[in-house]
């Protein structure tokens, strides 16, 4: 979820619960206002018709309408001492007119008229409360609306012009790349919180760049000089096997040490490779035809695929693509050994090459791990295996180089490897 409409959603939980307390409260304050004044009124009825009979000693004539109302009735003790004195109340009285119930608010005190005690009930009309209601609901729900819109257009307008260097971070972050040269610079902001943010990711892209460029050259440097001790390490051996006074056991030993001293070897070459690659070592570019490229490193592979006695199956397309002829040759024989070495005995290597992307398809174990891990260096899907675990990273590395994009996958028991000509394909 997008830091806005995260940022939204806690507004409208936050909110919501703040206006419906608000409705609550309004309408407990208009309803005390509505009886307060509603009171007042018939406090002043009372105070009249008390000064009407202790002028007269009678009641005074009344006119009846819809909104006001009163009546009198004789008590039966007789005495105002006996009773109590004024009380409020709320009642519902018939208006023919409306044909229903209505809401009154009524007032009953005591008067002595000619000795004798009456009741005396005057009734006013009042709102009716649930149209209060429902006024107080349309009115906040529109507020509230309106504060969301405006909310809304704040975060989408105001916010993102405020969030602008934010995102320019963390554009320049996805662009950076450790095997680049020029310094990590972040544009300046105003917002003390982003620049902060932003020297301190430049001082940590410069020392992680610097730790990276040292352990790069001491394994370019090391990969150089292991080259010459490892070559005379091979020769030697290879002399040894070649005495006959040799027992068998000691010839055994001394393969293994020969197999050993070749695995090196080509750890030592691809480790060399892969540091040259990532120096930018290949920087000329020219037109490179794909399928007679394939077509020759398919042929350079027919040994081993007639060993697996594997099913070829081929469809290549013409397809020139602007970039370095060693490195798409590194790239080709790479997906293609790779495809042929963990192949399965009889089975299906696929090579589909189009004007999008070249798909190197092939029947394969299980890998252990993640798909997406083995593209790390040194990964083996299989551990048995005798590779060094630098093609797949080799293949990544030259894929963000030229600008292409790669996906690998596997899928009832196929593994496939797409390197697609343009990353927009993703």
């Amino acid at each position: 979820m997008k830091l806005l409409h995260k940022t939204q959603q806690l507004f409208f939980r936050g909110v919501l619960p703040v206006f419906v307390a608000a409705g609550v409260v309004s309408f407990c304050t208009l309803r005390g206002v509505f009886d307060h004044e509603t009171d007042e009124k018939l406090m002043g009825v009372q105070a009249e018709i008390e000064s009407y009979v202790q002028a007269n000693d009678t009641l005074p004539a009344f006119f009846q309408t819809v909104f006001d109302r009163w009546y009198a009735e004789r008590m039966p003790n007789g005495s105002v001492k006996n009773t109590s004195g004024q009380t409020f109340s709320d009642t519902t009285l018939f208006n023919k007119f409306e044909n229903e119930m209505e809401p009154f608010r009524q007032l009953r005190f005591p008067v002595m008229i000619r000795g004798q005690a009456w009741r005396v009930s005057v009734s006013t009309s009042t709102v009716e409360y649930h149209d209060v209601v429902l006024i107080l609901a349309v009115l906040l729900t529109t507020v509230f609306a309106l504060l969301l819109l405006v909310m809304l257009w704040v975060n989408r307008v105001v916010s993102r012009k405020v969030w602008q260097p934010f995102f320019e971070t963390l554009e320049e972050m996805r662009r950076f790349r450790l095997a680049d040269h020029a310094p990590l610079k972040l544009s300046p902001s105003s917002v003390e919180e982003i620049q902060e943010l932003n020297t301190t990711l430049e001082n940590l892209a410069h020392q992680v760049r610097q730790d990276y460029h040292t352990v790069k050259k001491f394994t370019e440097n090391a990969s150089h000089e292991l080259q010459t001790p490892l070559a005379v390490i091979q020769s030697k051996v290879e002399i040894l096997l070649q005495d006959e006074t040799m027992s068998e056991m000691q010839a055994q030993q001394i393969n293994i040490i020969g197999q050993s001293t070749q695995r090196m070897a080509r750890l030592n070459r691809s480790l060399l490779l892969l540091s040259k690659i990532e120096n930018h070592q290949f920087p000329a570019r020219e037109a490179v035809a794909l399928k007679p490229l394939l077509e020759k490193r398919l042929v350079w592979l027919e040994d081993f695929i007639a060993e697996k006695r594997l099913e070829l199956q081929i469809e290549l397309a013409e397809k020139t693509l602007e970039t370095n002829l060693f490195l798409a040759e590194t790239l080709v024989t790479n997906l293609l050994t790779n495809a042929v070495k963990h192949n399965i005995s009889e089975g299906m290597l696929r090579v589909t090459l189009n004007e999008c992307a070249l798909i190197v398809e092939n029947s394969a174990a299980s890998p252990e791990g993640q798909v997406a891990d083995l593209m790390a260096r040194f990964a083996r899907g299989n551990p048995h295996s005798e590779g060094v675990g630098l093609g797949l990273a080799m293949v990544l590395e030259i894929c963000e180089q030229q600008g292409l994009g790669l996906e690998m996958g596997f899928e009832n028991g196929v593994w496939s490897a797409a390197v697609f000509f343009k990353k927009s394909v993703f």
